[in-house]
């Protein structure tokens, strides 16, 4: 993988971290909150949304769930 793919796939994480994040706050969930509800670790959420893990696409559909929008959401960034 070349140093300019690694950027562009940090700015990805980046992106769908921030999006998640603004999404959880616009609903007033805390992290904890989502987490219980998602069924997955706090870390998890915390790791996310700072950019530093590519999580998975079920994690994805049961983050929206939790959050009550569409998986797609997630990706409008």
């Amino acid at each position: 993988m070349t140093q300019n793919t690694k950027q562009r796939n940090l700015k990805k994480l980046a992106a769908f971290g921030n999006n998640l994040q603004r999404i959880r706050i616009e609903k007033g969930i805390s992290q904890e909150d989502l987490a219980d509800r998602a069924n997955v670790a706090f870390s998890t959420i915390n790791k996310v949304e700072n950019g530093h893990l590519n999580t998975g696409v079920c994690t994805v559909f049961d983050l929206a769930r939790a959050l009550k929008v569409s998986p797609k959401d997630l990706f409008d960034f």
